[in-house]
């Protein structure tokens, strides 16, 4: 019997449920220690905007310095993950706490000292790339911890709303903070929180998953450089739905500039992200019985038809009732996504595996806001949704693709 299992109240309880998988020991502390490591990567990047435009008065070299700590991410963030699997999260998590502290303070030096510009990049791109992905380190701990692949589809669905908590809280917050105490303050809380958050659970050694080691020299060789089974095809997804991301935040901020009521640019994303989290609570115990391929069908399509129904409406109110509705069929996309990938690969790349979703999403935001930013430009705020549209669609096409292949595979290679 599993720990899962021997945790779940027999009959009383839904199959899947949170309630189950937070009864494991060791669950509850993890899953918190992991969400508080979550913060630099969700905070770096608007900190950085506030610090280096604080110091410049140049909103554009800031965002561009921000996009360097993304490019590291993309570049750094499965090196680390492979690391943990190869050596162990107990051997990997101290070194890239430390390297991201060195990394943090050598950018907000050279921002306010005034150093060559060069270095700004350079230090914002090391900084992004000594950032382990600790929402994949959890991830993992959950598959070592849980034994039914229902248990393991709601951690991951559980997992999918601590992420889009963190950045639902983590940018306001440092906002604020720097608001108050100054820009700089902004950088340091979010890299404090990770820290925190990081120690901890690297300290929580009976939840950390046995390192697997690969069969052979010639197997080493062959993986070392080839993504894992099943990231390729849901990795554009992931960048779609980063794309989206950022065109609604875009959008959202132009549309109410342009009806002359900035405030309502927090209630139209406090609603997405109303929607997103309620959405992500609810799809893990209703969705646990379908299978993989079933959910990213299901999951993707709705999201292509949702999405685009933002180019019908031309009111701010209109358009934050279908971003609602828009939240509700996000959440669902990203839950289907990781848990596909998860039933695909071993255990000896997990870790980097479940890192993929996360760094398509961030380079998707990227993309997606300097793509808004040209469409809006050429048009009005409207035309964000157009942006959002189109990728929308894109999450869709490749989603059915991914889907399908996966029905077809016979099942003695699931």
């Amino acid at each position: 019997m599993t720990a899962g299992s021997a945790h779940r109240s027999s009959g009383v309880r839904l199959l899947g449920s949170y309630t189950d998988i937070l009864a494991v020991p060791g669950a509850r502390r993890f899953a918190l220690a992991g969400w508080l490591g979550r913060f630099a990567r969700s905070t770096s990047g608007i900190a950085t905007i506030l610090l280096v435009s604080a110091e410049t008065g140049s909103f554009t070299l800031a965002g561009a310095v921000a996009g360097a700590i993304v490019l590291g991410i993309a570049v750094g963030g499965p090196l680390w993950s492979r690391a943990a699997d190869a050596r162990g999260q107990a051997r990997v998590i101290p070194f890239s706490l430390a390297i991201t502290v060195v990394w943090a303070g050598a950018l907000a030096a050279v921002v306010v000292l005034r150093a060559p510009v060069w270095s700004w990049f350079a230090c914002a791109f090391l900084l992004g790339a000594s950032s382990i992905d600790m929402g994949s380190l959890v991830r993992t701990r959950w598959r070592g911890l849980l034994g039914s692949q229902a248990e393991r589809h709601t951690s991951l669905a559980f997992e999918a709303v601590m992420d889009e908590l963190v950045f639902v809280v983590g940018p306001p917050v440092v906002t604020l903070i720097a608001a108050t105490a100054g820009p700089l303050s902004g950088l340091l809380a979010g890299i404090v929180a990770t820290v925190v958050g990081g120690t901890w659970l690297w300290a929580q050694r009976k939840t950390t998953p046995t390192v697997v080691v690969r069969d052979t020299i010639v197997g080493r060789r062959r993986a070392r450089w080839r993504l894992p089974a099943g990231v390729l095809g849901m990795l554009p997804v992931y960048l779609a739905v980063g794309v989206v991301f950022a065109s609604i935040d875009v959008g959202a901020v132009g549309v109410a500039r342009e009806a002359g009521q900035t405030w309502l640019a927090g209630i139209i994303l406090g609603v997405f992200a109303v929607g997103s989290v309620g959405a992500g609570l609810a799809f893990g115990p209703l969705s646990v019985r379908w299978p993989p391929a079933t959910r990213v069908l299901a999951s993707t399509v709705a999201y292509a038809v949702v999405v685009p129904c933002l180019l019908l409406l031309q009111t701010p109110v209109a358009i934050a009732s279908v971003i609602f509705v828009a939240g509700l069929v996000t959440t669902p996309v990203l839950i289907s996504g990781t848990s596909l990938i998860a039933g695909l690969v071993d255990d000896a790349r997990l870790t980097e595996a479940l890192t993929w979703p996360s760094i398509g999403l961030s380079v998707g935001v990227t993309l997606g806001g300097a793509i808004t930013g040209l469409v809006i430009d050429r048009g009005t705020a409207f035309s964000a949704f157009l942006v959002s549209a189109v990728a929308a669609v894109a999450v869709g096409v490749f989603g059915t693709l991914c889907g399908l292949r996966e029905r077809r595979r016979p099942r003695a290679s699931r």
